[in-house]
């Protein structure tokens, strides 16, 4: 019996060893282990609006703050900017010349109209044909306290005298111009024709006296079949062209002071027709008032209506000192436009003035033109530029020296 409980007991126990045996075997091996699912992520609920009690308002969304945006610039103070300064009126010609005469009258009269009320000077730096002052003017300080005026700046000088010339015509901040050139072609009566019409295609020549060899007759000449002969060494001036005529020297010559100078400083010549108006080459805007002799002839023409739109471009461009750019009001370049709008409406207020006005017809000799303002003038000078100057010059003198090439 007893021998039958040890046996069971050790049956028992080595069936326990040899399970324990196994099961460390099996727990040394590598087996693949079984997959198990991928946890499922718990659903977050979107929050619910809690519901206003009854009665109370569903309030107003409060949009977001918005960047502030920058301070506008402050606006020009003209009146600060001029108040107890001094403006001065540079001009390119002797004191008692007609720019200083016009200057000194634009110091006297100009400053009431300018916000500030500056106190406006005048000072005259002549010589080289305004091209000192207009030298000058191209490095002053753009700041509206030197304003130039009178015949100067013009694109000519850029070419003609391009050693001596230091601007650009194009740069200046123009103001205003009420002065163009009345330039007028003028013959003697006893000359085969008395109106360039008449002579266009004509075969009896007849002499023009200049200086040098002009470009603009040159361009008449073929564009219209002109026979005309340029006689070279003859004064240009108002005094060389009266003295030209009174020896006989040649049969015509053109003037832009003539048509108010001749029946002042030689009386009769009209109306004795010792000469004749021969053709009108002024600007078109430019508009001839009656002299102390004659009025303007019904059958005298502006010599571009006789022309191909062509011939008409070059010849505008040759003459476009005779214009707006003849006698005109200009400041330094880059002056700021606020600064420049100071002046221009300065001229337009004033020339809304009568007895501004007449000042300005008892110093001229002569009503003004239609004023014209710095941003017409400006546009104009960036219609063409000493290219194009160059260029026609090229075309219509033979004796042109290119100071570009």
């Amino acid at each position: 019996m007893l021998t039958t409980r040890l046996s069971t007991k050790f049956s028992s126990a080595v069936i326990l060893l040899l399970a324990t045996v196994l099961l460390a075997a099996a727990c040394g091996s590598d087996p693949t282990a079984t997959p198990r699912p991928a946890p499922t992520a718990t659903a977050v609920p979107e929050p619910t609006a809690t519901p206003l009690p009854p009665g109370v308002p569903t309030p107003t969304p409060v949009p977001p703050t918005p960047t502030p945006a920058p301070p506008p610039a402050p606006s020009f103070d003209a009146a600060a900017h001029f108040k107890g300064k001094t403006v001065r009126i540079l001009v390119g010609w002797d004191p008692a010349t007609s720019s200083d005469l016009q200057a000194r009258y634009l110091a006297r009269t100009l400053s009431e109209y300018i916000p500030g009320n500056p106190r406006m000077i005048v000072t005259n730096m002549p010589g080289a044909s305004a091209i000192i002052a207009s030298n000058y003017m191209a490095a002053a300080k753009p700041d509206g306290l030197t304003l130039f005026y009178g015949v100067g700046g013009q694109p000519t000088n850029q070419i003609q005298r391009a050693d001596e010339s230091k601007y650009e015509f194009d740069k200046f901040v123009r103001v205003g111009t009420f002065e163009n050139r009345p330039a007028v072609w003028y013959i003697a009566g006893d000359a085969p024709y008395d109106r360039i019409q008449d002579a266009v295609g004509g075969t009896k020549e007849f002499t023009y006296g200049t200086e040098t060899f002009n470009a603009p007759v040159a361009l008449m000449t073929e564009a219209l079949n002109l026979p005309v002969r340029q006689v070279l060494g003859i004064s240009g001036s108002t005094t060389g062209f009266l003295l030209a005529f009174d020896r006989g020297d040649v049969d015509s010559m053109i003037s832009g002071s003539g048509w108010y100078r001749i029946s002042r400083d030689r009386p009769g010549w009209f109306k004795d027709h010792f000469i004749e108006p021969f053709g009108k080459t002024a600007d078109p805007s430019t508009v001839l008032q009656p002299n102390t002799e004659i009025s303007v002839p019904s059958d005298l023409v502006d010599v571009r209506t006789l022309m191909s739109d062509e011939h008409v471009k070059d010849f505008n461009i040759l003459t476009a000192t005779d214009g707006s750019l003849y006698r005109n009001s200009f400041l330094p370049p880059n002056t700021p436009p606020e600064i420049q709008q100071v002046f221009v409406t300065a001229l337009q207020t004033a020339f809304e003035n009568e007895s501004f006005i007449e000042g300005l017809t008892t110093i001229m000799g002569r009503s003004p033109d239609a004023l014209m303002t710095g941003q017409e003038l400006d546009a104009f000078t960036q219609s063409f530029s000493v290219a194009d100057l160059d260029a026609a010059y090229k075309k219509w003198d033979p004796s042109y020296v290119s100071p570009l090439n």
